[in-house]
């Protein structure tokens, strides 16, 4: 049961690595600001707060 967290906490670690080494334009194509990244990738984003340019 703990290592399930243990790998689900390394993989979100790696998404929110991989995404902050995207400029912001890129991050802006995926519909994502800098200060978004953690949140979107625990799954807390709520994508009802996002404003569409």
């Amino acid at each position: 049961m703990w290592g399930d967290a243990l790998a689900t906490y390394w993989v979100r670690r790696e998404a929110i690595k991989t995404l902050r080494q995207l400029d912001d334009r890129a991050l802006r194509d995926i519909g994502l600001s800098r200060c978004q990244i953690e949140t979107a990738v625990t799954g807390d984003f709520d994508l009802e707060l996002v404003r569409i340019r």
